[in-house]
């Protein structure tokens, strides 16, 4: 097998056969021996050097061995100076390089962007200096444009690079002449410079100023871009915290944000109170990712922003995704399902007959209570939509406030109907849960006290129930309607022209047309 040699050209790494690297070695040696009496024989050597790295890395693929072939080739496209004009003639290639576009900041004003497109195309400089001045009309449009070429296009520093600009074949002789039109430049550019009068340095100042200005808003961009990555980052992280605490320990970090009242109940533990399904897991994770993924994802952004990372993050970003979108199918597939379980509507209907003597008529008093007062109930400050949380006897329950309603009763003797409503699979379970909310009222003598709450027990969970208290009052009947009602009393009171603040702490009447103020 043939030895193998690891060499660096150009500052890039390559692996020569032994025979290849012996004659790049012979021929870098020829090179230097007849450039040694010039004094930029070591610019030169290392253009040559960089020129062989460049052909080698578009004839050679990565980690493969160069073969003496290649390298024969290489140095017969260079060649060697001074080297007999009619032999290069016979040459049975023209190599010509490829043009590339640089900025010539030898012939330009201020980046040497127009310059250097004039090169490439072949045209005056001044026709790109005319559109860029017309494009600056546009709204600054111009400065944009000529500061995103001044960023994206390299500057032409050495002269090897000044002849892919300019599309010159890259002979070792060429480079040669254009090393000497840069050393003959250098005196030429001093002498102008003598010579110029006001004007040329009036040009020259103002350059120099855009020049600031161009690099003053390139910083303003980049403080920009750092102030949005801290405040991306600082957000984003409040909110995940906030999150996490929300759904798996306790929503205190939403309290001012959310309907959930924040006081230290998960969401988790308020879905199984809430839903029926066997886990409230089954929403809570889903949940978590379909909006914790795009937080996270935001706070990798703004880390970028900030730090510049460039990192190969394809597949992470692939698997995010694919979780993100599992997430989503999940949720979707248990919302249908307990969307399903709301498909179908029931009602139960109790009455409950008003004692009241018919010899002798008295005034009904109605009111309610504080049931926060209950030494057997606790109301948690968490709110689900209309429904509230209460811990009664160790047990947490779903609990809501009936509406009571006054209406006028073509019988001669009061009357409550209780009306309760839910939702179910179908009616027949509908009804059953609506039957089981509890609800009740008490009367003793004269005195009517409605429950300022109904409650849902755990086995039928939240079937959006509710519980309409209506009273049904005689013509001549009086009643009096305490302040504890305020909070049940329905807005919608069909014999009724007062507001329920109006009618609390004051005795009423029903007439032919509805409650009047009793006299």
């Amino acid at each position: 097998m043939d030895k193998i040699v690891d060499v660096s050209i150009g500052g890039i790494s390559f692996t020569l056969e032994a025979e290849a690297y012996s004659i790049l070695t012979k021929y870098l040696n020829e090179v230097e021996s007849r450039l040694s009496n010039k004094s930029f024989a070591k610019e030169v050597l290392a253009d040559i050097e960089y020129r062989i790295a460049e052909l080698l890395s578009e004839r050679v693929k990565p980690k493969k061995v160069v073969p003496p072939e290649t390298i024969n080739s290489i140095v017969e496209q260079i060649g060697y100076p001074d080297e007999d004009v009619n032999s290069q003639k016979q040459k049975k290639q023209d190599y010509t390089h490829r043009k590339r576009i640089y900025r010539d900041s030898d012939e330009g004003i201020i980046a040497g962007v127009c310059s250097g497109l004039g090169a490439y195309f072949r045209v005056d400089p001044l026709v790109f200096r005319a559109i860029f001045i017309g494009l600056l009309f546009l709204h600054g449009f111009g400065l944009l444009f000529y500061l995103i070429l001044w960023l994206s296009i390299p500057k032409a520093k050495t002269p090897l690079q000044k002849m892919e600009m300019m599309g010159d074949k890259q002979s070792i002789d060429n480079l040669l002449n254009e090393i000497k039109e840069d050393i003959n430049s250098i005196g030429t550019k001093i002498k102008k410079s003598e010579k110029d009068g006001i004007l040329g340095k009036l040009i020259n100042l103002l350059g120099q100023i855009l020049i600031y200005i161009l690099k003053a808003i390139g910083i303003i961009v980049k403080v920009i871009a750092i102030i949005i990555g801290s405040v991306l980052i600082a957000g984003m992280l409040l909110l995940f915290i906030s999150l996490v605490f929300a759904i798996f320990f306790a929503s205190y970090g939403l309290s001012h944000f959310t309907f959930l009242g924040g006081i230290g109940i998960s969401l988790n533990e308020i879905i199984s109170s809430v839903i029926d399904i066997s886990s409230g897991y089954w929403i809570t994770i889903p949940l978590f990712l379909v909006f914790a993924i795009p937080i996270v994802a935001l706070i990798y952004a703004g880390f970028r922003i900030i730090f510049r990372v460039k990192a190969k993050d394809k597949n992470l970003a692939i698997i995010a995704l694919v979780l993100w979108a599992s997430a989503i199918f999940a949720l979707s597939i248990t919302t249908f399902l307990q969307v399903k379980s709301f498909s179908a509507s029931g009602q139960h209907v109790s009455k409950v007959l008003i004692k009241t003597d018919p010899r002798a008529p008295h005034t009904l008093y109605c009111k309610s209570f504080n049931y926060i007062s209950d030494s057997t109930i606790q109301q948690l400050s968490t709110s689900i939509l209309n429904l509230k949380l209460i811990d009664y006897k160790g047990e947490q329950l779903l609990s809501g406030e009936p509406k009571l309603i006054i209406e006028k009763s073509e019988e001669n003797k009061p009357a409550v109907t209780i009306i309760k409503n839910s939702r179910g699979t179908n009616r027949f379970i509908a009804k059953r849960n609506a039957k089981m909310v509890e609800y009740s009222i008490t009367q003793k003598d004269s005195v009517i006290t409605f429950d300022p709450i109904f409650v849902i027990p755990n086995d039928i969970k939240w079937k959006n129930q509710s519980v309409t208290i209506e009273l049904h009052l005689p013509v001549g009947q009086k009643i009096y309607i305490d302040e504890t009602l305020a909070y049940i009393l329905d807005e919608n009171q069909p014999n009724c022209i007062y507001w329920p603040d109006e009618l609390v702490g004051k005795t009423w009447v029903m007439t032919q047309k509805g409650l009047r103020p009793a006299k």
